[in-house]
């Protein structure tokens, strides 16, 4: 089965108007994420031109500001080759795009389930004409042609009567949760930003609450979570940022797992759709392997029950990072938990203090930063320019006057580079060991409230064991 998901690459706000276009091109020809080149082709162009082609043709036809092109997604929910999933996606380029469009399409292998990627100019190499993408097109063209290719190649399809019922039943329940985020303020920007950031780094939800005060929010609401940054008047409830922001949600997105809503119980044979969480990052290979041999055993099915099975796997994960815990730290006593609680608080305030250092440091070299990062919005047309396309002679003059600041500076291009890389270097080192640091913080804090559970359990046997005698 294969589902299909379009973008629309749009003109870039500022400076060469196919920005998007040309780093949408890039990414999916990356040599890391398609085998050296080795699943790239192109459809009335070649791919190393593309981007040239796809300029010529917008010129001759005057028509090179607005939408620039449309990105195509189609990833695969089974386990195929990477020469048949080239297939199947280079058939649905020729046959929906044809002679019209100049398109290039790539495969990538870099994830858990293969995935093709098709980026298309808007504008017809034939006649001129823009691609039109009508209300329904998804629904009653472009999906329907992935599901009969996948037929044709012996794979199942997607059922676009249960898209579209599900589709109904979403817009009947949640009418009025989704929230654009150009309809939110800068101020709860920010907040959706770090409630994110702290659901990527956090294990659990308590975590993620602890994340969130050292932050600097006050979080308060015992229903419906709410934070107030430093200074405001007025607290934020989270759920008001979307639907992905509700106790619940937050809780699933922390484990990785998305939210499944009760299942009426199956009374016929007919195909429906499992939840496999082997893909959650934070699994083990082995956790995977037992899952994946549970599933094709016929042990897991969809209902109530999947629950414990993901209760049970994050059991066993935390077991084994205790486990790795205990023998890291030769832990012989509850003294030896504290200690090792207490030497994670003194390492996360040394990486505190390490990136307070790094950051007065890198404040040296902020002027020298910020001419690079000016650079990177011109260095593409600057490029094209060198190719031959007078219509960007404004930006390699503008790209030109920035590398003469940068020697003012002393500085070469690759010397500013080489500094902007070592940062980003040390700072995502010193993130890396912060992580860790909170994570055994964490383990000790658990393994101690545990240890102290158990001893209070033991006194309580022992008076009543006495009790009984007399």
């Amino acid at each position: 089965m294969a589902i299909s998901k379009i973008l629309h690459m749009k003109q870039a706000k500022s400076g060469y108007m196919a920005k998007h276009l040309a780093n949408g091109l890039k990414y999916i020809m990356a040599p890391e994420k398609t085998e050296g080149g080795r699943y790239i082709s192109g459809n009335n162009c070649t791919p190393e031109n593309a981007l040239e082609q796809m300029l010529e043709t917008k010129r001759h036809f005057g028509k090179m500001d607005k939408r620039q092109g449309y990105h195509f997604i189609i990833s695969f929910a089974e386990e195929l080759t990477e020469e048949t999933v080239f297939e199947i996606v280079g058939e649905f380029v020729r046959e929906y795009l044809g002679s019209d469009y100049e398109a290039v399409y790539a495969i990538h292998n870099d994830t858990d389930h293969i995935h093709g990627h098709i980026i298309f100019n808007s504008v017809r190499c034939t006649d001129g004409y823009k691609y039109d993408y009508p209300k329904g097109e998804w629904e009653n063209r472009i999906q329907p042609l992935v599901n009969r290719l996948c037929e044709e190649h012996g794979l199942s399809v997607l059922d676009m009567e249960k898209v579209k019922e599900n589709r109904r039943q979403r817009q009947e329940n949640f009418p009025e949760t989704e929230v654009s985020e150009k309809r939110l303020s800068g101020r709860n920007l920010r907040i959706k930003r770090d409630v994110d950031q702290a659901v990527e780094d956090a294990d659990t939800y308590e975590e993620f609450l602890e994340l969130l005060k050292c932050m600097g929010y006050e979080l308060s609401g015992r229903k419906h979570l709410a934070v107030r940054e430093a200074g405001a008047k007025r607290c934020r409830r989270l759920d008001s940022l979307g639907e992905e922001y509700t106790e619940e949600m937050l809780r699933f997105r922390i484990a990785g797992l998305p939210v499944l809503k009760p299942q009426e119980p199956i009374r016929e044979e007919k195909l429906f759709y499992i939840f496999i969480p082997y893909r959650n990052r934070h699994l083990t290979r082995h956790q995977k392997e037992c899952f994946i041999r549970k599933y094709r055993a016929g042990k897991i099915r969809t209902g109530s029950r999947t629950w414990a099975y993901r209760a049970n796997l994050r059991a066993l994960k935390n077991l084994q990072d205790e486990y790795a815990f205990w023998t890291k730290y030769h832990i012989r006593s509850t003294g030896d938990i504290r200690q090792s609680g207490w030497s994670a608080e003194e390492k996360l305030q040394e990486i505190r203090e390490a990136k307070e250092k790094l950051a007065r440091q890198k404040k040296s070299y902020q002027a020298v930063l910020n001419l690079l990062h000016d650079l990177d919005s011109y260095e593409m047309e600057a490029g094209l320019y060198k190719e031959g396309y007078p219509e960007f002679s404004g930006e390699f003059r503008e790209y030109e006057k920035i590398c003469g600041r940068l020697a003012a500076y002393g500085y070469s291009v690759s010397d500013a580079r080489k500094i902007e890389s070592y940062f980003q270097t040390e700072f995502q080192k010193l993130e890396d060991q912060r992580k860790t640091a909170l994570k055994e913080k964490r383990i000790a804090k658990n393994l101690e409230a545990k240890v102290c559970e158990a001893e209070r359990n033991r006194k309580e046997q022992k008076k009543e064991l006495q009790k009984g005698r007399l």
